[in-house]
């Protein structure tokens, strides 16, 4: 039965590694029953994380999360045989995140439960209003101008109208505005103001 080799001193200035350790001796090294890590990987640390948090820019991760939502929203709203077919102009006007929010919870609320696999759809945009607002929006103002697109004014005028009417037309066009806003975010995402 072969023992377990001991402790070796190496030429480090009195720090003792283990040998298994060899290649790692310059991280961690035992100096009076003390760990000590390299300097230069805790700075690095540093460095990034205040590069990633200083800059207005979404991190890597966030923006693949929300591209991951928009594509999969996306792919469900494709099921959807009336909107195959219709043309998709996404709305000019919308130019930050707050406002494409606030469109995107309009259409949400205009959506009617009857329509066949339309709670997930509810719930996916949901989601994406939810992780645009945590992730991207950086707005100072605590009321800023909100700008709403005309599709879904009208649609909201047409259900004051005659709700139980409109109902199952105005839930197509809302989700088309909904498909317009994820081609804008689609297009623009980098580009789109924070607020």
């Amino acid at each position: 039965m072969s023992q377990q080799p001991s402790n070796i001193r190496y030429t480090d200035g009195g720090k003792q590694c283990h040998p298994f350790k060899r290649q790692a001796r310059n991280f961690f090294c035992t100096e009076e029953n003390k760990i000590i890590m390299d300097l230069t990987l805790v700075t690095l640390f540093f460095l990034f994380h205040v590069l990633n948090v200083g800059t207005g820019k979404p991190l890597p991760d966030d923006k693949s999360i929300i591209e991951l939502k928009i594509k999969t929203l996306m792919v469900r709203l494709n099921t959807f045989q009336t909107l195959s077919s219709l043309k998709v102009a996404p709305p000019a006007e919308l130019q930050g995140y707050s406002s494409i929010v606030a469109a995107l919870e309009g259409y949400n609320s205009l959506l009617s439960e009857n329509l066949l696999n339309v709670a997930q759809v509810r719930t996916d945009i949901s989601e994406l209003t939810n992780t645009i607002t945590h992730k991207l929006m950086n707005c100072t103002a605590q009321n800023p101008k909100l700008i709403v697109p005309k599709r879904l004014q009208q649609l909201q005028n047409i259900l004051e109208q005659d709700r139980e009417r409109y109902v199952e037309g105005v839930s197509i066009e809302a989700l088309l505005g909904v498909k317009e806003i994820l081609k804008l975010l689609q297009d623009k995402f980098d580009g789109m103001a924070s607020c």
